[in-house]
């Protein structure tokens, strides 16, 4: 049998009191440690190796990615099968495909898996002989862990997988967030020409990388963070960090959250810090999470927590396994200011297109408590418009929008009613 760890998180200044992600990360297997050691200098680039094949040249260009809820998806086949949706997991230590969609694959199962999520663990089993593809590019010979995928919100049931160490491994990575694509090239023959940051990293299964969180009034404070683009969250910081830092009681505004993942739940805290620094890069006001987990994946003492999308999409990412080293380059969203739920309602999505709206949490103190809304409620109109003509993440962004009033309808045990709020900045 193998162990595994894995942390499923959502960024909270979206859904606010309900964190949810599409990405494993840290999916940390046994087998790995052994065969890919953590290396203390750059290693030379690796020879093309036999079971990555280019359908042209030395590299894959343009593979297009769908950035859903600050989440890259593309398209993978399994074994030649039809193209599925997958997401893009620097954080993922093994490839990851849903128990749902190999029931009917015939994989070749090795051993088990054993997952420890944010609130628990979850069993599977390991497969291999496995061939990925994406446009342009396949690599065959592949294991992956074959897991319940089952906590997906509900615009995300559709996602078959998770791309991981396995195959990202084989590649220098370019990740453009604007233009929505990933290039492919073998690393044996790949020159970096940008004039980009270079950040080195530690691999240890996963990327991890040395950056410097400072709290308004504090002294900056060094941590070794976890590379994710499986996050799509900006940071989150483990509960022994920030214990060992004592940064709970150098919290400024803040609001009282939860992680949904693998195994269940786990509470966090969201407050903003004064910035974080990320090589020669200073992003300022990012609002991170701060995790109070005692156990799962939030608690790991190995590293200090997950940076990810929030922070990388304000950047072209160009990842480098075989030299360990990343490239950042700003793009023109490299000063957009972070912002949060500014309503104090957590809500999800239901329903077979995802468009019943439901109140899981209410801030304290926020507009959304001042208005009288409980949890249970159920949100049928906005602004005199029916709720099921907005998606999830456009009432996301309706609820962002400092000093904006919004009427909102609401059902309550089959009884209508009205609310009005003004939102405010909560953090």
């Amino acid at each position: 049998m193998i162990e595994a760890q894995n942390r499923w998180i959502r960024r909270a200044p979206m859904r606010q009191l309900k964190a949810y992600s599409i990405a494993l990360t840290t999916l940390l297997l046994g087998f790995s440690n052994t065969a890919f050691p953590q290396q203390k200098q750059p290693r030379r680039a690796r020879k093309p190796l036999t079971n990555v094949q280019f359908l042209a040249g030395h590299s894959a260009l343009n593979i297009p990615f769908d950035f859903v809820d600050n989440q890259i998806v593309l398209q993978v086949s399994v074994n030649n099968s039809a193209p599925m949706k997958f997401g893009f997991d620097t954080g993922a230590g093994a490839t990851v495909l849903s128990a749902r969609k190999a029931a009917g694959m015939n994989l070749k199962q090795v051993d088990t898996v054993k997952a420890t999520g944010i609130g628990g663990r979850v069993a599977g089993y390991l497969a291999a002989g496995i061939s990925l593809s994406v446009p342009g590019a396949s690599v065959l010979n592949q294991r992956l862990a074959v897991l319940p995928l089952d906590s997906f919100p509900c615009e995300l049931q559709d996602i078959e997988g998770i791309i991981g160490y396995d195959f990202i491994k084989e590649f220098v990575v370019e990740i453009n967030y604007e233009t929505r694509t990933i290039n492919l090239f073998d690393p044996s023959s790949y020159q970096y020409t940008g004039h980009g940051d270079l950040i080195p990293l530690i691999i240890k299964t996963t990327p991890f990388l040395r950056a410097a969180v400072t709290l308004p009034g504090k002294q900056p404070i060094e941590g070794l963070f976890e590379l994710d683009t499986g996050s799509d969250g900006s940071l989150s910081i483990n509960s022994p960090f920030i214990n060992r830092h004592k940064l709970i009681d150098s919290l400024g505004a803040q609001v009282s959250n939860s992680e949904r993942g693998l195994g269940g739940e786990s509470k966090r805290i969201d407050a903003r810090l004064a910035s974080l620094q990320l090589g020669r890069f200073t992003v300022t006001g990012p609002i991170v999470g701060f995790s109070l987990a005692a156990e799962g994946s939030m608690a790991a003492e190995d590293n200090d927590g997950p940076l990810g999308n929030e922070i990388l999409r304000r950047f072209k990412v160009t990842i480098d396994y075989s030299r360990q080293r990343m490239m950042l380059e700003p793009n023109a969203h490299f000063a957009d200011t972070f912002e949060s739920d500014m309503s104090g309602i957590a809500f999800d999505s239901e329903g077979r297109d995802c468009r019943v709206f439901k109140v899981a949490g209410v801030t304290e103190k926020s507009p959304a408590a001042e208005a009288g809304m409980l949890p249970g409620d159920e949100i049928v109109g906005i602004d005199g418009k029916p709720a099921n003509q907005f998606t999830s993440t456009q009432i996301e962004k309706l609820l962002m929008q400092d000093g904006a009033e919004r009427s909102l309808a609401l059902s309550r045990d089959g009884k209508a009613r009205l609310v009005k709020i003004k939102l405010r900045r909560l953090i």
